[in-house]
């Protein structure tokens, strides 16, 4: 699913310059990307580009890992999500889909890299990303400790 939406990230610079649903799935399918995976990862980016703000999210900064979501996101992978909030890159509402994101990967092992990606990703979906080069780079080549 990753990388499907890392696929539309890079192809498409505005989430809302995309191609109707249709059009994507035949652009993909023809990119060599699975069926079931082109739906899941459709779906997801669906439910987020046409969800609405939850003004209670603004005030949740404590963030507690449900069993399954400690099991999947290992400590790095929580540090990193802790670094991009604390940053002010993540605000708490982007940082519940960045997990809803990354706990729909199935099959995979989460990394703090798959992390970045879904930030970048969700942040652009929204439309927060204003620079994507200087964001990009900070957070695709971000060593853990260092904001700069």
């Amino acid at each position: 699913m990753l990388d499907i939406l890392v696929y539309l990230y890079e192809s498409f610079r505005m989430a809302e310059l995309a191609p109707d649903r249709d059009a994507l799935e035949k652009r993909l399918f023809a990119a060599g990307f699975e069926e079931a995976d082109i739906h899941a990862a459709l779906d997801w980016f669906a439910n987020l580009s046409a969800s609405a703000s939850h003004p209670d999210l603004a005030q949740a900064h404590n963030r507690h890992y449900a069993p399954e979501e400690a099991e999947r996101l290992n400590p790095a992978c929580q540090k990193e999500l802790a670094w991009l909030e604390s940053a002010q890159i993540l605000d708490p509402e982007s940082r519940e889909w960045v997990i809803s994101g990354l706990m729909a990967l199935a099959g995979e092992e989460i990394e703090p890299e798959h992390v970045r990606w879904m930030t970048l990703i969700v942040l652009w979906s929204r439309g927060v990303i204003e620079h994507f080069t200087h964001l990009e780079d900070m957070l695709l080549n971000h060593e853990p400790g260092r904001l700069h």
